[in-house]
């Protein structure tokens, strides 16, 4: 199991579709079908009920796809944490202003 399965299984999860989904990982559909299948293999549970045109997840999917979620997200942070102490000046940062001080206050 690695963190791309991961990816594969959250976004097949969002977009009920294997084409989508692949399309959404930037691989062909039968690398993602058969990743999902690798980790479902791997698991030893069905993750995904596949139908003709609809893709549902089973009980165990769904709890799969929740902990890939945070798995995903906490790695996402990781990366984010590393790069600002790489460079702690980079990032966005946000203000919030009234729309009617706005043009007053800050630049275009």
């Amino acid at each position: 199991m690695n963190l791309r399965d991961l990816k594969y299984l959250v976004a097949l999860a969002d977009l009920r579709h294997f084409g989508k989904a692949a399309d959404a990982c930037f691989v062909s559909q039968p690398t993602l079908s058969t990743q999902i299948r690798k980790l479902e293999d791997e698991l030893g549970v069905a993750l995904v009920e596949r139908a003709p045109r609809k893709v549902m997840l089973t009980a165990a999917g769904q709890d799969v796809v929740l902990r890939a979620r945070r798995i995903v997200a906490e790695v996402e942070q990781m990366k984010e944490s590393a790069r600002r102490s790489r460079d702690p000046e980079s990032g966005s940062m946000r203000l919030g202003v009234f729309p009617t001080l706005g043009p007053y206050l800050l630049p275009h």
